[in-house]
């Protein structure tokens, strides 16, 4: 299954040229012929108000994308619900659908109370939840697929001024004050179809929707002419490039900086573009192998012990993995004597302006509710 997820990703962006995926490519189209009637469907129903937004009073901000997996949003999501907190002093909670976890996201799970971290494996809260949860301060993580129960529980359990919805773009059941769309500067809208025969959740106008456009640069050449077409495209003024940089590596097990050396490497992710995680590690490490699973897999001790003897066989000691992976794995390699080392990356905006633009937001969404009351 996980082989034939990975295939298919592949396909959504051009990346398979053999005759013989002929019949599958077929399948795949002709089911996205009806996801693409039902999304669109949906769509108008909303645009003409016969399905209705639930406005919900704490500010919310929706960061998303048209695309499955990989784009870089949930760094974006962690910069600015750090910049609600500790900037602008809101209380501010982050909500994600937690896919992939243990818990029952048809209820509001408290993954990051004001306080602590409530799990501590992402097997059972979900990877990006408590990825989150670690690299935010004073921001409270919850979970729930229902978005509009999800942020009612922040204002009334926390008193939360701001909600974050990591993700959420495709989900109208919610009124966003601030929608905010992330685009890979890479892979852009893969082939340009709807699932399952490409990777958009939503066909490629609908960017139009989003108030801001935040252009996740994966060392793009002449990243200002494709931010400033992809704006014409959306026929917005509002956008930003989002410069991915390193900030350290670190061993898994105790947390301490890990240097990088001569010595070769592996590799493994469980991410949407694992290609561009490869690639980056490459500029750096002599990469021995890698090893790929599909986006949010569940590590088993199997996996583990598959990975270890990769490692052996490739005559290293060392692998390196993404943040989001280091969660699921920590309970999995405690008796290890493998050096699991993960990576995390961290993101500068060119300028102030996606910043400037949510308080401005804010300051008018505060200004009118003191109006109304």
């Amino acid at each position: 299954m996980n082989n034939l997820k990975m295939l298919i990703n592949k396909y959504h962006y051009g990346g398979i040229k053999n005759p013989l995926f002929a019949p599958v490519a077929f399948i795949l189209r002709f089911f996205a012929f009806f996801y693409f009637i039902v999304i669109c469907a949906k769509n108008f129903l909303y645009n003409k108000n016969i399905l209705k937004e639930k406005k919900c009073d704490p500010f919310v901000i929706c960061v998303g994308n048209l695309t499955t997996g990989g784009v870089g949003k949930t760094p974006l999501v962690c910069e600015l619900a750090n910049y609600c907190s500790n900037v602008l002093g809101k209380k501010t909670a982050i909500i994600s659908r937690g896919y992939g976890a243990k818990l029952n996201n048809k209820k509001v799970n408290v993954i990051k109370n004001e306080s602590e971290i409530l799990f501590d494996d992402g097997k059972i809260c979900g990877d990006e939840p408590l990825m989150i949860a670690k690299k935010t301060n004073g921001a409270i993580v919850l979970t729930c697929k229902d978005r509009v129960r999800a942020t009612n529980f922040a204002k009334e359990n926390f008193g939360c001024e701001i909600v974050i919805l990591d993700d959420g773009f495709s989900n109208r059941t919610i009124k966003k004050d601030v929608t905010i769309l992330a685009i890979d500067s890479k892979k852009l809208f893969g082939n340009k179809l709807t699932l399952p025969a490409g990777p958009l959740r939503e066909p490629v106008w609908q960017v139009k929707r989003a108030d801001f456009i935040a252009i996740i640069n994966k060392e793009q050449k002449n990243i200002t002419n494709l931010k400033e077409n992809i704006l014409k495209f959306a026929n917005k003024e509002n956008g930003i490039i989002c410069n991915f940089c390193e900030d350290k590596f670190y061993y898994i097990k105790d947390g301490k900086k890990f240097t990088p050396n001569t010595d070769k490497i592996g590799a493994f992710c469980a991410i949407g573009q694992p290609e561009q995680f490869y690639q980056f590690l490459h500029k750096k490490f002599d990469l021995a192998f890698t090893k790929s699973f599909a986006d949010h897999h569940k590590y088993t001790q199997k996996d583990i012990l598959e990975l270890e003897n990769l490692t052996r066989k490739n005559g290293t000691k060392t692998l390196i993995t993404t943040q989001k992976d280091e969660v699921k794995i920590q309970e999995l390699i405690k008796e290890s004597n493998i050096n699991f080392v993960a990576f995390e990356l961290k993101i500068d905006f060119e300028n102030d302006k996606l910043y400037n633009y949510i308080k401005k937001e804010l300051e008018k969404y505060e200004t009118e509710r003191n109006l109304q009351q």
